[in-house]
């Protein structure tokens, strides 16, 4: 059937914005860490790709009116795309960030580094349980959230710690303060989309029937 081929074209294209903006947050926190010099973020092809699965997905919409099934999995690509754009822009973010810490100097905590990996973790998680439909796995990342929740303020308290010994300045304190908050971002979005593999699947929404 033709929406089938469209419905099938329209997951490539997510998967493709998802696997760019995956690098762009890698690539942005190894230019926090100063792993490499500098880093291109393009953040606009992500926001194109966004408008053009919006489009494709409500053209489809209005024009096959699809079955339930169908339009239970058009319903669940319009709110995963949005979340992913996000991390997109908190890819940007964490790279304008860095710009300015890296003029106060080098210095890098440590345990932000252990959050962002397990940030990550959720996100390409969350990404592969989307691909392969896994419901168990995209249940591990909603569940991985209240961990994040705990480095985040273990970190901000340790940031704190730093300022009030002077060990950091008050600049670098806020700045790194605001990364940490956008790992913590990232995190959430990434039980976002799992939230919604869940609806794809099964239709339901946080424990809410909508299909």
């Amino acid at each position: 059937m033709k929406i089938d081929i469209e419905l099938e074209e329209l997951v490539k294209l997510l998967l493709k914005m998802a696997q760019i903006v995956e690098e762009n947050l890698k690539k942005a926190f190894a230019f926090y860490k100063g792993e490499i010099e500098d880093c291109s973020i393009d953040d606009d092809i992500v926001d194109k790709m966004e408008r053009q699965i919006e489009e494709t997905c409500l053209d489809i919409m209005l024009r096959e009116r699809p079955f339930a099934k169908d339009m239970r999995e058009l319903s669940g690509i319009l709110t995963l795309v949005s979340d992913i754009e996000r991390l997109g822009d908190h890819a940007e973010d964490i790279y304008n960030l860095s710009v300015r810490l890296h003029k106060l100097g080098n210095f890098n905590i440590q345990s932000v580094d252990n959050m962002y990996e397990k940030a990550m973790k959720m996100v390409h998680d969350a990404i592969i349980s989307f691909i392969n439909k896994d419901e168990i796995l995209a249940t591990k990342v909603i569940d991985s959230d209240d961990l994040i929740d705990e480095l985040y303020l273990k970190e901000i308290n340790h940031i704190i710690d730093l300022d009030n010994s002077n060990e950091i300045s008050s600049e670098l304190a806020i700045l790194t303060t605001l990364v940490v908050k956008y790992i913590e971002r990232i995190a959430d979005h990434s039980v976002n989309i799992a939230e919604w593999v869940i609806f794809l699947i099964r239709g339901f929404y946080k424990d809410k029937q909508i299909f």
